[in-house]
């Protein structure tokens, strides 16, 4: 499924995935229990952010 954004609307959705990533960081740092589990979380949100930017 492709759907049309505008550019404003694409660079909004990244900042939401780079505030998103930051949350996660301050709770590894909080939370050594989970830490493997955010840290693929973060990795994951790193990888929608390429593939936007390579689409953009």
């Amino acid at each position: 499924m492709k759907i049309e954004l505008e550019l404003e609307e694409i660079k909004n959705i990244q900042n939401l995935i780079i505030s998103r990533i930051n949350e996660l960081r301050e709770k590894v740092s909080n939370d050594s229990d989970r830490e493997e589990e955010l840290k693929g979380i973060i990795r994951y949100y790193k990888k929608l952010l390429e593939k936007i930017e390579n689409q953009i």
